[in-house]
């Protein structure tokens, strides 16, 4: 993800970035593997644990809108953290 998302003002209706809002509705089927998949991808680079795996799989089951809202917070704060260096021995 290269450029910084916007925060969401309406409800997403896909999962994939740049997380496509449709005034009307519009959603685009996103199947529960690939819900977790981008979840999986936000996440990547950081180790999960049995319950966070578990976790992980239950958020992948909520609607496109809530999973695109979490992945999108998700990446807005892998980009802030690279950007102010966060993380970053010291």
């Amino acid at each position: 993800m290269g450029e910084p998302l916007a925060p969401l003002d309406r409800e997403p209706v896909s999962v994939h970035a740049p997380f496509t809002c449709y005034p009307g509705g519009g959603y685009r089927h996103e199947s529960f593997e690939e819900r977790r998949a981008v979840l999986l991808a936000a996440l990547d680079g950081i180790a999960l644990g049995a319950y966070d795996e578990r976790i992980v799989r239950w958020l992948a089951g909520w609607d496109v809108s809530v999973v695109a809202a979490i992945v999108s917070l998700l990446w807005r704060v892998r980009h802030t953290a690279a950007h102010r260096g966060w993380g970053e021995p010291r």
